[in-house]
């Protein structure tokens, strides 16, 4: 049976890559924190798919070393500002595994955002450099946007956990006709583990381009779902530019809705293309999920 490790297995998409790699018969081992280990609401879940626990931090090398031993793969979903993969990286080296997803891979593409312009994308960009130096096994998924994040907002990332249900007053950004592309967490765990058993796979990259639609479109589409009609605010490329300079974490908003990186076709081979028995979930049936869930009727 082979043995698989999720690091951030209590998160949006860490949650749905222990529930792939336990639907896939894997081993299923976890590293938590020690304040999460205690935390029964968060941990129950992860028990319940029979996961081995390791109690760990990202910035204890030694912590990371006992439990990247113990298994055959590795997968990372940390947040996007946790530079300390860095030190996963020399774990991961060290201990040796057969392959590893790190984090660096879930968003956009390298190959079609220009390094410099978005500070989460260049931590990124460096957590892969160092596996590459390091000749790792591994295998990046690049995702672009995830539901829970885009999706559920109506491609405002300004009201990002704001409410359970899109917003009633959403930003829209340019003339919002660039289109991007959207992929649910449940879909990019079903590639990873996918990618994982393909050989071919090996110290490759794998781009996820699927449910392409413009923010207009998308914000149209959620009228229709749900009979809600959200306020729009229209920004336009200049003030965009002068909001990432009092937030640089907003640039990607201007990587989706003004320079359409998510959305362009790169040399990355495509998810659907290479494994074309996988489903994936379509931006209208998350709207109805959510429609159904905020108690309207369709």
């Amino acid at each position: 049976m082979t043995s698989t490790l999720i690091i951030g297995a209590t998160g949006l998409l860490g949650s749905e890559m222990a529930k792939a790699s336990a639907g896939n018969g894997d081993s299923l081992h976890v590293l938590v924190r020690p304040a999460t280990s205690g935390n029964e609401a968060r941990m129950r879940p992860l028990k319940e798919l029979g996961a081995t626990v390791h109690v760990g931090d990202l910035d204890d090398y030694d912590s990371l070393v006992r439990a990247v031993g113990k298994v055959d793969r590795v997968i990372s979903s940390v947040h996007v500002g946790s530079a300390s993969e860095m030190t996963l990286v020399r774990a991961v080296r060290d201990a040796g595994v057969s392959r590893y997803v790190p984090s660096a891979g879930f968003g956009l593409d390298f190959a079609a955002a220009a390094p410099g312009s978005i500070e989460p994308l260049d931590i990124k960009r460096a957590v892969f450099d160092a596996v590459r130096e390091a000749d790792l096994p591994y295998t990046v998924i690049y995702t672009n946007g995830f539901f829970s994040t885009w999706v559920a907002t109506l491609g405002d990332l300004t009201r990002f956990g704001s409410s359970p249900l899109p917003p009633d007053e959403v930003t829209l950004y340019g003339d919002g006709n660039v289109a991007a592309t959207f992929v649910s967490e449940k879909d990019i765990a079903a590639v990873t583990l996918r990618a994982l058993e393909d050989p071919d796979a090996v110290r490759g990259e794998i781009r996820i381009a699927q449910n392409k639609i413009t923010q207009s479109a998308m914000i149209e589409l959620w009228r229709q779902v749900s009979g809600r009609s959200p306020r729009v605010k229209q920004m336009s490329a200049e003030e965009l530019e002068a909001l990432i300079a009092a937030v640089p974490g907003l640039g990607l908003l201007r990587a989706f809705w003004i320079r359409g990186e998510t959305a362009l076709e790169t040399a990355t081979p495509e998810a659907g293309a290479l494994y074309p028995e996988l489903r994936f979930e379509s931006i209208e049936s998350a709207f109805v999920a959510m429609a159904g869930a905020g108690g309207r009727r369709l």
